[in-house]
């Protein structure tokens, strides 16, 4: 994967994407939620917002309408013939949810919301203990 700034994301699209993710300091996320909540196609789309208060950073994750991660993580692994037992999910906040219930291999972050951390799954260690290298190696990779 990579980062990088196009002129026209419509003219760089070459397929739907699943999804379109934004970040910033709360406030900023905030207006950006509720003007996207204000657009005239905004049925065409829903959106989640997760923040993170205390270091004044939000994620605003942009879908498909009736979409989710754990909807799209379903849809790309069947369109790659992967089972949900073959799929690994990691994730820190309420909005991965429904990724992890999806995973056959759902990993949460050791710095996960306390409530995501009541389900059972695995646990890794925090995004400063390198978390989520530990995952992959391990549950992916079969690393020990």
């Amino acid at each position: 994967a990579w980062i990088t700034q196009v002129p026209s994301l419509v003219a760089e699209l070459t397929d739907d994407p699943l999804q379109i993710g934004f970040n910033g300091d709360v406030s900023s996320m905030r207006a950006l939620a509720t003007l996207l909540s204000s657009l005239p196609r905004a049925a065409e789309y829903s959106h989640a917002l997760t923040e993170y208060q205390v270091r004044d950073f939000s994620l605003l994750d942009v879908l498909g309408p009736g979409r989710s991660k754990g909807r799209a993580l379903a849809e790309w692994s069947a369109h790659r013939g992967l089972k949900r037992d073959e799929v690994m999910a990691v994730g820190d906040n309420l909005n991965d949810r429904e990724m992890l219930e999806f995973a056959g291999i759902p990993v949460v972050m050791g710095n996960a919301t306390p409530e995501l951390k009541t389900f059972g799954w695995i646990e890794t260690g925090t995004n400063d203990e390198n978390g989520l290298f530990d995952a992959v190696a391990k549950h992916a990779l079969g690393a020990n």
